[in-house]
């Protein structure tokens, strides 16, 4: 498709066409906060975040590390939500935690809201279908405490819209053909930094399918 996009007939460019795929394909799905094609993905946090509500910090005074949390709300649990970097979410294989208890390495394992019931056995529930992707713990729950060392707390993760690119939006795929066309006609006319830029005829419908997230994840 993309030789095709490039009016390239020639062999001699193939090893060549197939790195600008590959690094164009990264930089949109930087862009979108997607993943294109399935693939896996680990997301690393200092600690979970924890549970307050907006009364405990009004009431909180002087202010402390507690008077303003950034998802400090009456309603259970939103305080303790994680936000995962990239849509659409297949599945949350664990979360492994440092403990603060024995010191080594925990495994949570979760369940689709999209089929979690109380019945089932789960340490936390993932919402597919927001974005970006949402995890919670259990209802009336709270996440472990762990240690005070970078990165104790790590989630695994698959996002992406198939083993291929079959279910791709087709402004995604476009974005990636243009992106090479570019780089492929200019690659002697721009300097290393301008190359792994987007163009910006691209961005403009990018736009339409870019995850947008204002807070991400404390912690």
């Amino acid at each position: 498709m993309a030789k095709a996009h490039l009016r390239v007939t020639i062999t001699d460019d193939d090893a060549l066409i197939s790195g600008y795929i590959s690094a164009a394909r990264d930089q949109v799905e930087r862009i979108l906060s997607r993943s294109l094609i399935n693939k896996g993905y680990r997301e690393s946090y200092d600690s979970f975040p924890y549970f307050t509500d907006t009364v405990m910090s009004q009431m909180a005074y002087p202010p402390s590390y507690y008077s303003l949390p950034r998802y400090s709300t009456t309603l259970w649990n939103y305080s303790q939500m994680i936000k995962l970097f990239y849509s659409p979410l297949v599945s949350v294989e664990k979360i492994s935690y440092l403990s603060s208890g024995d010191g080594a390495w925990h495994d949570l394992i979760g369940a689709s809201i999209l089929t979690w019931n109380p019945n089932i056995a789960a340490d936390f529930v993932y919402d597919p279908d927001s974005e970006p992707p949402r995890i919670f713990p259990l209802p009336g729950q709270n996440w472990p405490s762990v240690l005070y060392v970078p990165n104790a707390v790590r989630i695994h993760y698959t996002a992406g819209y198939g083993d291929d690119d079959t279910k791709v939006p087709q402004l995604a795929k476009l974005a990636v053909l243009e992106t090479v066309a570019s780089w492929y006609a200019h690659r002697e006319g721009v300097s290393p930094v301008e190359i792994r830029a987007v163009p910006g005829a691209v961005m403009d419908f990018l736009w339409a399918l870019r995850v947008m997230d204002v807070a991400p994840t404390r912690g």
